[in-house]
């Protein structure tokens, strides 16, 4: 059995959206096999009824704060899904505003066959194959080790200022990153896959991470290096992950020809754009996987 992780944030529309993509996971895997940890990030408790045959809800104790730091509640809410994945083969996590087109787990399941790969997904390239930067995170990573934040909150934008939690893991988690991997290396966040090994070894402490500005991925990242584990990108055409920060990373079309099972991001302005481009892809997908091989495909 492997894990799913659903971080399910505050938006009205994310509920209609995690009921999609739950929707196309039991299309194109079985349910048998998936067991579903979804975040729950909304203000009040919400009842997520999916009828999946495993499922737990994670809501962190930042939520529940008067003046949420929501990057801090994200990566809180997802280290500690992870936490509650240990013991599962792997473990993959999706955002809302992804989307699942073909069946991905073998794939998945063949890459962690080898032991010191810890996370899969976009890392060093892109699918259109440019090459990713993460260089943008290195001035925020050296001073994530801060004893005080700092935020403006409210209409008025008070300041806010805190004391942090214990900084020493966080820097023997950079030290031993950066001896291991580039600065700020991780995997792009809509949607990733991390290892039995990852969920074993690494520090999944969600509290020295609060106020470091730090997203989950990037976290998620230093982790896996600090625990000698190494990344690597499936983005290839016939590999799982299609991912771009906004919008598709290609036209519908080229990702269905492409035969990548997980595609980022479908978000729309509107609630029944993003409907009508995951029936477009679902139909795409079905068309090109159902179409005669060509005698040079045939060998």
């Amino acid at each position: 059995m492997f894990g799913v992780v659903i971080p399910v944030g505050p938006d009205p529309r994310e509920p209609s959206r995690l009921r999609a993509l739950v929707e196309e996971l039991g299309r194109h895997e079985h349910r048998s096999e998936m067991r579903l940890i979804l975040i729950d990030d909304g203000p009040l408790p919400r009842d997520f009824d999916l009828g999946w045959p495993s499922l737990t809800v994670v809501r962190t104790v930042l939520r529940r704060e008067r003046r949420p730091d929501l990057l801090s509640a994200h990566v809180a809410g997802t280290l500690e899904a992870l936490s509650g994945a240990r013991g599962l083969e792997f473990a993959l996590k999706l955002d809302t505003d992804a989307a699942v087109i073909r069946p991905f787990s073998t794939v998945i399941r063949a890459a962690f066959a080898e032991p010191r790969l810890g996370v899969v997904g976009s890392y060093d390239r892109m699918s259109s194959g440019a090459l990713r930067d993460w260089t943008t995170w290195k001035r925020r990573i050296d001073q994530a080790d801060r004893r005080w934040s700092a935020r403006r909150v409210g209409v008025g934008m008070r300041l806010y200022r805190h004391r942090r939690s214990d900084r020493s893991l966080v820097r023997r988690v950079r030290a031993e990153a950066y001896r291991a991997a580039p600065p700020g290396a991780h995997c792009l966040g809509g949607a990733y896959a991390v290892s039995a090994a990852f969920l074993a070894s690494a520090q999944l402490a969600w509290r020295p991470w609060v106020g470091t500005g730090l997203g989950e991925d990037v976290v998620v990242g230093l982790l896996a290096s600090s625990a000698g584990l190494q990344m690597r990108s499936l983005t290839a055409p016939g590999e799982p992950f299609a991912l771009a920060w906004r919008g598709l990373p290609a036209p519908p079309a080229e990702l269905a020809a492409g035969g990548y099972s997980i595609v980022h991001s479908i978000k729309r302005p509107v609630e029944a754009d993003e409907d009508a481009l995951r029936h477009e892809l679902q139909s795409l997908v079905s068309a090109c996987d159902s179409a005669p091989a060509s005698p040079v495909e045939r060998g």
